[in-house]
């Protein structure tokens, strides 16, 4: 469901509308254009009436809260079951931290006061608990997520030596990759990952250049896939570089593919703000360190 104002998304570079929906007591926010998770909040009563019928309820529901504290019970903290994906930090368009959202962009929905969780609560919702009874401290903030966790070899098939380059130095400097190992083709990379794999040497992340020669980067993508399965191996995470702006039917293979994300190159040649948002894409498709 589309729902009202707007939020930075790191794989299309710009503040992209949202789609909202319901996981449990949960809504959950994405880009509308490449559906990347952007935030989290808890939904009230009237939010969720609203996702599962469509309409308004007619009266308005009492607080959970409220009603269990008549019958001498107390809510207790449930944490969130699933995979949930963290929302986007900070726009890296800003030197430091991003500035106040306007009220329409803020992340507030259907006039509820409760605002998307951002990333530094992220980490490990839960339902809210009640508050101490008498003059307590108070509950310790979730534990944030720590850097992009390092992986042991990655394959960068980019037909560009400068985004090559742009992307191998990244990779290295920051210590997110021990091995980097890249191909100017489709073809040149589905042969050497064939002989990795084979070797015991799969690689724990492929970049993939959507536009290439021979085979665009979808066709590389779905080529992997069918040798990943005749292989027995599971899926590896791909990672695609893309000139524009994410569009229904790639949307679409992204979800085909499963564990696949995309990022849409910087504009004017802006290396900085371009390796900062692979690095937070890199932490919803590969993980953090422990």
């Amino acid at each position: 469901m589309r729902v009202p104002g707007t939020k930075y998304c790191p794989s299309c570079g710009q503040d992209v509308p949202l789609d909202a929906t319901l996981e449990g007591a949960y809504l959950m926010m994405s880009c509308t254009n490449c559906g990347l998770g952007l935030g989290l909040k808890v939904a009230n009563s009237e939010e969720i009436h609203l996702f599962q019928s469509g309409t308004p309820p007619v009266a308005p529901v009492p607080p959970v809260a409220a009603g269990l504290a008549r019958v001498g019970l107390q809510k207790r903290s449930v944490p969130v079951v699933g995979a949930v994906e963290r929302p986007a930090p900070a726009d890296p368009r800003s030197a430091g931290a991003a500035p106040p959202l306007a009220p329409e962009a803020s992340g507030e929905m259907f006039g509820s006061g409760e605002s998307v969780l951002n990333t530094q609560a992220m980490q490990a919702v839960q339902v809210m608990q009640p508050p101490a009874a008498s003059g307590g401290a108070a509950a310790a903030e979730p534990s944030l997520g720590g850097p992009v966790r390092q992986m042991r070899c990655v394959f960068l098939v980019e037909d560009s030596a400068f985004l090559r380059q742009v992307a191998r130095d990244l990779l290295t400097t920051r210590n997110l990759a021990k091995e980097v190992i890249e191909s100017a083709d489709g073809p040149a990379f589905l042969e050497e990952f064939t002989r990795a794999t084979l070797a015991g040497r799969k690689p724990e992340l492929v970049i993939l250049d959507v536009r290439m020669p021979d085979l665009d980067g979808r066709e590389v993508a779905f080529a992997l896939r069918a040798i990943e399965a005749g292989l027995g191996v599971k899926r590896t995470p791909i990672l695609f570089f893309s000139a524009v702006l994410c569009d229904e039917p790639f949307k679409q293979v992204l979800a085909d593919l499963g564990n696949a994300k995309y990022i849409r190159k910087a504009e004017g040649g802006d290396v900085q703000q371009l390796g900062e948002r692979i690095v937070a894409v890199l932490e919803r498709l590969v993980g953090t360190r422990k």
